[in-house]
C-alpha cells in the first residue's frame, strides 16, 4: 500500500500508524480550543482508538487516511477509506488541519489526492462525505474537490455531499 502514499509539490500523504498518536492528539485538542465554546481535549486513550481504527485500514491491505505532512510536520489528517453507506461501497473522505495551517489549501489539495487515490483503487465507487450542515469550511473543501451536496433525507443528521464516478453506482461489496 506505500503506493498509495502521495506526494504534491508541498504535501506529504503517508499511511497513518500509532506513531502518529501524539500528533492526533495536539490536532484534536488544537480544533477543540479553536471551537466556541471550546471543549476539553480529548482523552489519549479514545484518541488511540481512533487512530488503531485509521491504522487497521492499511493494515487490511485497503486505501486508508494519511497523515498530512507539511513543511516536514505532521498538519492533519485525511484521505479516504472503504464505508458501507445506504447499502452501498464508497469511499468515506475525511479531512481535519491544524487551525495553525488554515488557509493554506492543505485540506482541498487533500481532499483531491484522495479522490483520485480511491479512483485508482475502486473507480466504481462514489466518494461521500457526511458533515454538520453548519460545517461550512468542510462542504466547501468538499465541493471543490468535486462533490455536490444532495438532497436531505429524513432522519439524516448530517449534509451529505457525493462525487458519482464516471462509471455509476456500483454493486462491488469488495
Amino acid at each position: 500500500m506505500a503506493s498509495l502514499e502521495r506526494t504534491t509539490a508541498r504535501l506529504r500523504l503517508r499511511r497513518v500508524t500509532m506513531a502518529d498518536l501524539d500528533a492526533f492528539v495536539a490536532l484534536e485538542t488544537a480544533l477543540r480550543a479553536a471551537e466556541e465554546p471550546p471543549r476539553e481535549p480529548p482523552a489519549v486513550a479514545s484518541s488511540a482508538g481512533y487512530l488503531a481504527d485509521f491504522a487497521r485500514v492499511w493494515d487490511r491491505g485497503e486505501l486508508g487516511y494519511w497523515a498530512i505532512e507539511f513543511l516536514g510536520q505532521v498538519a492533519g489528517f485525511g484521505g479516504v477509506q472503504p464505508k458501507l453507506w445506504r447499502d452501498r461501497r464508497c469511499w468515506n473522505l475525511y479531512y481535519r488541519v491544524d487551525p495553525a495551517f488554515r488557509g493554506l489549501g492543505i485540506a482541498t489539495e487533500t481532499a483531491r489526492e484522495a479522490v483520485a487515490a480511491g479512483s485508482s483503487v475502486h473507480p466504481g465507487w462514489p466518494v461521500l462525505v457526511e458533515t454538520r450542515p453548519w460545517n461550512t469550511a468542510a462542504i466547501t473543501v468538499a465541493e471543490r474537490a468535486g462533490l455536490t451536496r444532495q438532497p436531505t433525507r429524513d432522519g439524516d443528521e448530517h449534509a451529505v455531499l457525493l462525487l458519482e464516478t464516471a462509471l455509476g453506482r456500483n454493486d462491488d461489496a469488495t
